[in-house]
């Protein structure tokens, strides 16, 4: 679906006119998240089993306004969409927010702050103006809970869906690619595969299509190109925007901090087994989205140097919530030692079922910064 309202977009010269940046998901509402939440426009796929008010099946919700740089999730607005609709409306609301939408301020330019200043009923309204078919209203309550997202569920080898076929979740340290990689990923794919690649939120690769036949030959040519299918806690869930070697905005060179750092930590902690979301972004503008990473790092200079503000505690989906500010300014170089004491606390300190996660969100925050200071 998502290629379909690219290829809308790229095609459509009413569509020229959006922000910088103004995004949409789609989620199959299955144990691998897009972060629908974080977008300005979210479809979730649900589904609707027998003896409801409306015929069972799969259906889309809306998610409303989420923008986590700015320190808010995306909300349910009430519709409920069959998948056919879901192109028509997406461009709907596009069209709504590039007539009404307050260009003027970049800090602005998301729907969030149109919503704001209608309130989600106006705003619909306007969308159904452009539609030709009705937006439903169908309370949540009608659809199935969605299944338990599974962080870093994409990385390995794992059977498909319904299916005799398997996937493998390939680790791409903060999406950088060489193109002789790139190139022997295509490869693989169509000697194996569908000659399909897919991507994560985690700027990973899935390869999927695979037949049982074809699984050890797939894992041996991803070993001959240097590809992995496995990685530890931390570097398979870290994630860096492009970082000051290719955006003007960014204050740090992001992706090298992020794979040193999370390296590092694989190193120190070895018995961390874990999913764990190290989230990199180089300033304000909050592209590798600090706020919902266990720990989040925002690009900042420290006395001339490349330093980062840290956030602890952030999560989506399941474990949706914004991270907390740990350290307010701090030298890259500083960094690893505040961490390595912070997780030796953690580790001596929890029970053996507590996540970091809950860890961090059951301390006071002045109580972390005290960890980060322990000589454990």
């Amino acid at each position: 679906m998502w290629l379909l309202l690219q290829a809308y977009i790229t095609n459509t010269s009413a569509m020229y006119d959006l922000p910088r940046k103004f995004n949409i998901a789609f989620d199959s509402g299955g144990a691998i998240s897009t972060l629908a939440d974080t977008n300005d426009i979210g479809f979730m796929a649900v589904r609707v089993g027998e003896g409801r008010s409306l015929p069972a099946g799969i259906y889309f919700r809306v998610l409303l306004c989420g923008i986590t740089g700015h320190r808010q999730f995306a909300s349910d607005c009430g519709l409920l969409l069959r998948p056919e609709e879901t192109i028509a409306v997406a461009a709907a609301m596009l069209r709504v927010f590039i007539h009404h939408g307050d260009r003027t301020n970049r800090k602005k330019a998301r729907l969030k702050y149109l919503v704001d200043q209608w309130g989600i009923e106006r705003f619909l309204e306007e969308t159904q103006k452009i539609l030709t078919f009705p937006l439903v209203r169908v309370s949540l309550s009608e659809c199935e809970p969605r299944n338990l997202v599974q962080r870093q569920a994409h990385l390995g080898i794992h059977r498909q869906s319904k299916s005799e076929l398997f996937y493998i979740g390939i680790s791409v340290p903060v999406g950088q690619l060489s193109a002789e990689k790139m190139r022997a990923c295509a490869d693989i794919s169509e000697r194996f595969g569908t000659g399909e690649l897919r991507l994560t939120v985690w700027q990973n690769l899935i390869l999927p299509n695979i037949s049982e036949d074809n699984l050890e030959s797939a894992k041996k040519a991803l070993d001959d190109a240097g590809l992995s299918y496995k990685a530890g806690s931390f570097l398979g869930g870290t994630v860096a925007c492009t970082g000051n070697k290719g955006c003007r905005f960014a204050a740090t060179d992001t992706k090298s901090h992020a794979v040193t750092l999370a390296l590092h930590l694989e190193e120190r902690f070895p018995i961390f087994d874990q999913p764990f979301n190290l989230h990199v972004t180089g300033c304000s503008h909050s592209c590798a989205q600090h706020y919902v990473g266990d720990i989040g790092l925002m690009g900042v200079k420290v006395g001339g140097q490349e330093g980062y503000q840290v956030m602890i505690g952030g999560g989506a989906d399941n474990d949706r919530g914004l991270g907390r500010e740990l350290i307010s300014a701090i030298r890259f170089e500083e960094i690893a030692t505040k961490l390595d004491q912070l997780f030796e606390t953690y580790l001596s300190k929890s029970n053996a079922r507590e996540t970091f996660l809950e860890f961090s969100r059951r301390h006071d925050i002045a109580v972390l910064r005290s960890f980060c200071q322990e000589q454990v």
